[in-house]
């Protein structure tokens, strides 16, 4: 919730207020909007609006206000707050030009201090710079008629493909910005929306560019075919310009990962989040941040907060679906070219998702260590031990007898032995430490195997039949990608071996060099070895 304001303050005038009856009353501007319920919010709103129009100060209003309804006053104030609704009271502009006029609305909509921004917009320059004639003429047109004071075109000085327009922003005070205009394989890229287009965005932007199939030669696609485009992409570049200036009327923070607003050549037009990720360099780590054993979130819930991790432009995997897989006895999802499993789907849609990434943030190694990650720290963890357990010479191995398996185990089994036809054997390990290997044997040539690990005989025997069943039942489907069946673990196997790891002290726990940055996107990262 946004801190209420020891200013005066004001309603911005885009805010409009609907009487839901006894109900409440709705308040909306734009896309947002809010309830305010309650058999008298109707009631109290009319009586208030005017002032909240004219502008008031938050304890003077309260103070004023009966003393058995102040709870619910401040708790409308309080949503008008958080929902951006309010504005500090700047004396109103008089002599606006039409574009000024015209740009006023959509200021006072994304700042507090929209007569600071637009007057920001009046003294400042934008240069632009562009191999594109006709683009650069429409960028031009566009940032003239959103506000800016001066606009100068430079002669041809743009960079090379794929970015075919740059603006830099130069204010009358403070730092100056830069946006773009970038197209390629289809795609116009226009922004970014929430921060400036420096060269630590430029660079990814460019190997994004570089990595795609259909990258563009250079030459701006057919200009007649793409007047509309050229168009469209430039009044957004506009708006993208227009929100920076915004945001630093009131010194808000610019955006971690960049927003560009992507359209194609047909006039589909989508905001996607370039999420620049940073190699994970497992020779150079630093402490494991403080992890206290909690009850995680739900799998679904894990895998709804990453879903810009398979956003359909900028997305660095694809997204894992089980789409045509079959679901029984065990789960199975595919991301792009990798196959994970899962004894329910959510589950082999976050192991897909898992091993896809991995070869996208990993920097290689030599080290004898492990590599975790995981959507949550324990998870990260457990992966990193189980990777590095798998990885032990099997000198280190102990023979011990199998367990009497439990009803999941023998579920497994049977799944394998009866149902997919399978012959194999069991065989488990341990060490001196508590941890256990189970593996799945195959007896014939072409069988299907699997691997697991975790303090428990039982649960590593799981972990590896589980893995067996899923190639077994894979190996039914038309030709795709194999499964590995080694490594991994479920969700809670994970958590296990995480808690093993600190309750033995057996291995050490690190973070890999560039943890931070994975993390702000929902990825957790961790490196074992041996103590």
């Amino acid at each position: 919730m946004s801190e209420p304001s020891a200013n005066p303050v004001r309603l911005k005038s885009a805010v409009r207020a609907r009487s839901l009856a006894e109900e409440g009353v709705a308040l909306s501007m734009g896309a947002t909007a809010v309830v305010v319920r309650g058999s008298r919010a109707d009631t109290v709103w009319r009586a208030l609006e005017p002032t909240l129009r004219a502008g008031f100060e938050r304890e003077t209003l309260l103070g004023g206000f009966p003393a058995r309804g102040r709870p619910f006053l401040a708790s409308i104030l309080d949503q008008l707050e958080e929902h951006g609704f309010l504005r500090e009271l700047e004396p109103e502009p008089e002599d606006l030009a039409p574009a000024e006029r015209a740009a006023y609305p959509y200021l006072e909509s994304l700042t507090r201090r929209p007569h600071a921004a637009l007057a920001a917009l009046r003294e400042g320059t934008v240069r632009v710079r562009s191999s594109h004639p006709e683009l650069a003429a429409e960028a031009a047109r566009a940032l003239v008629r959103a506000g800016v004071g001066t606009v100068r075109v430079d002669p041809e000085d743009a960079p090379g493909s794929p970015l075919l327009l740059t603006t830099r922003w130069e204010p009358a005070e403070g730092e100056p910005a830069e946006h773009l205009i970038a197209s390629g394989g289809g795609l116009w890229l226009s922004g970014p929306r929430d921060r400036s287009a420096g060269p630590d965005l430029v660079a990814p932007l460019r190997r994004w560019f570089a990595s795609r199939k259909e990258t563009a030669d250079g030459t701006a696609p057919d200009e007649g075919a793409s007047r509309l485009v050229h168009t469209l992409v430039c009044a957004q570049l506009a708006l993208a310009l227009v929100a920076h200036v915004a945001r630093d009327a009131e010194d808000a923070a610019p955006a971690e990962d960049a927003e560009f607003m992507v359209t194609t050549d047909e006039l589909v037009s989508e905001p996607c989040v370039f999420s620049v990720l940073s190699p994970l360099n497992p020779e150079a780590t630093g402490p494991v941040p403080v992890w206290e054993a909690a009850e995680p979130p739900e799998v679904p819930a894990l895998l709804d907060s990453v879903t810009h991790l398979w956003d359909r432009v900028f997305g660095p995997v694809a997204e894992p679906r089980p789409g045509s897989l079959p679901q029984l006895p065990v789960g199975l999802a595919r991301s792009g070219t990798v196959v994970g499993c899962g004894p329910t789907t959510a589950e082999a849609r976050l192991d897909a998702l898992l091993r896809a990434l991995r070869p996208e943030v990993w920097l290689p190694s030599a080290a004898p260590v492990g590599l975790g990650l995981g959507l949550t720290p324990e998870t990260a963890i457990g992966a990193a031990v189980a990777d590095l357990a798998l990885r032990m010479p099997g000198e280190r191995w102990k023979d011990v007898a199998a367990p009497d398996l439990s009803p999941g185990s023998r579920r497994l089994w049977a799944a394998l032995t009866l149902r997919l036809g399978a012959t194999a054997s069991l065989v488990v390990h341990a060490t001196d430490d508590g941890l256990h290997r189970a593996r799945v044997l195959p007896e014939t040539e072409g069988a299907f195997s699997g691997e697991g690990v975790a303090p428990h005989p039982d649960t590593a025997v799981q972990e590896a039949l589980l893995r067996a069943v899923a190639s077994a039942r894979l190996a039914e489907e038309p030709p795709g990608p194999p499964l590995d069946t080694c490594g991994g673990g479920t969700s809670r196997t994970l958590s296990d071996l995480a808690r093993w790891a600190f309750e033995t002290r057996a291995v050490r726990l690190s973070a890999p060099e560039g943890a931070d940055r994975l993390r702000d996107l929902g990825v957790h990262s961790a490196v074992a070895s041996w103590s």
